[in-house]
């Protein structure tokens, strides 16, 4: 006789667990974990190594650690397009698909996605673990969610990993935390699909502009190496 699958693991020591073991509610909370880990992960390392050796050396290995090529961020894209089936798209909707799967993001964050139009799209966070935590631990706590996440890794990311499945996908920001109050979202963006590669260093956006966001490495988003790279043309 098969044994219960486990909600979580308040029973007996098991001596084999498998992923079947769990209920759906039990997988959801190792992907939770998950999640919890990998958010953690970066941040800690980050602030230790700023600590140790100054922000200008965390900066330049947070940005190569996710984006040299082969990066984290090129790995999010490869396995996620790869296991959940859509390695063969390149519309807007590809970097949609990776953000909502990604353990980071489905466990800790509500993405809402509207549509504008054709090949645009809205998406907006109602809930996102990232700056509530700044809201909640206060001013240092709300700078590194803002400064080293939102505004810089999340912002760069998205781009970056756009152009990955199609350079002609433009996304920018359209508010970016802090929020003025808990019933406004987090952050709202636009993704949308253009006629030509987007060159973010000629065109940051007005957003990007008026909060000066730019970085000399926007340049790297689109690469002749790099540009749709992940979509492969098969299932």
């Amino acid at each position: 006789m098969s044994q219960r699958e486990m909600d979580d693991y308040s029973g007996p020591f098991r001596t084999t667990v498998t992923l079947e073991d769990f209920s759906k509610e039990g997988l959801k909370k190792l992907v939770e974990i998950g999640g919890v880990i990998y958010g953690n992960v970066n941040r800690h390392w980050y602030t230790q190594v700023a600590k140790e050796f100054g922000p200008e050396v965390a900066d330049r290995l947070h940005h190569a650690v996710w984006f040299a090529d082969g990066g984290c961020g090129d790995v999010e894209n490869h396995t996620i397009g790869k296991l959940m089936g859509f390695a063969n798209q390149n519309d807007e909707t590809a970097p949609l698909k990776v953000w909502q799967c990604l353990p980071a993001m489905i466990s800790r964050m509500k993405l809402v996605f509207e549509k504008k139009g054709d090949g645009s799209w809205e998406m907006h966070t109602p809930m996102c673990v990232v700056p509530e935590t700044g809201e909640r631990e206060g001013p240092a706590a709300m700078d590194y969610a803002v400064n080293k996440i939102c505004g810089h890794l999340e912002l760069f990311g998205f781009r970056h990993c756009a152009a990955r499945w199609n350079p002609k996908i433009r996304i920018d920001p359209i508010k970016l935390p802090p929020r003025a109050n808990a019933s406004e979202s987090h952050c709202r963006w636009s993704i949308r699909m253009t006629d030509e590669v987007v060159d973010y260093a000629a065109d940051p956006g007005a957003f990007v502009k008026e909060h000066k966001l730019q970085r000399a490495a926007d340049a790297e988003i689109v690469t002749a190496k790099a540009a749709g790279k992940y979509h492969t043309g098969k299932a």
